[in-house]
């Protein structure tokens, strides 16, 4: 047969399979092939489609929920989707759980207290900086500036020993691209590359 392609399964096949009260996915990967090819086949031969498996009862999603679990650590725990998490919780009328709470206000406010900036108390938290920043800035929290590494002082000596920028930073413990900036913020000139 020229210009037809050839069906990578036989009618049988999929009838069997059907049979067996596999769905469309499953026999597609039973066969190895897409999905489109079997709902072609199936619907060509006029069998009805068998629905989607269950991949988890509807108790099992109320326990995660009552755990106050987000719809996106439930589908991890169920092995599903979390679009198939997200229908059925609504179906079930589940309001969602949209962030867990990491940490508490007061937590946040001690050590904003302790005068770390927002990226040392994510570090503390062991969080997301931007979460710091967001609640922060609810809280009404002003933002402590970032440390500095060095003082001007500490890079003028060093760069008058004739240092490269890339051993200021190793010395001060800071990015090549720190000491670069704040060199040429001082009005000071490169020694070369290293």
């Amino acid at each position: 047969m020229v210009g037809r392609r050839r069906v990578p399964f036989t009618d049988q096949q999929l009838i069997a399979l059907h049979e067996r009260g596999l769905n469309d996915r499953e026999i597609a990967e039973e066969l190895g092939v897409k999905k489109y090819r079997v709902y072609n086949s199936r619907t060509r031969l006029g069998f009805k489609a068998h629905g989607l498996r269950l991949l988890f009862t509807d108790q099992q999603l109320i326990d995660l929920h009552e755990d106050g679990l987000n719809d996106r650590e439930k589908a991890k725990r169920l092995g599903a989707s979390v679009t198939a998490v997200f229908y059925r919780r609504k179906k079930l009328g589940l309001k969602a759980h949209c962030h867990r709470i990491l940490f508490t206000d007061e937590q946040l406010i001690a050590l904003h207290e302790r005068g770390l900036n927002d990226r040392e108390i994510a570090e503390e938290l062991g969080i997301k900086s931007y979460r710091v920043y967001d609640r922060r800035r609810r809280l009404g929290l002003r933002a402590h500036g970032r440390r500095l590494l060095f003082t001007d002082q500490q890079l003028i000596e060093l760069h008058k020993r004739g240092l490269y920028d890339r051993e200021i930073g190793e010395k001060l413990g800071a990015h090549l691209m720190t000491v670069s900036y704040h060199r040429r913020r001082l009005g000071l000139k490169s020694h070369g590359r290293a």
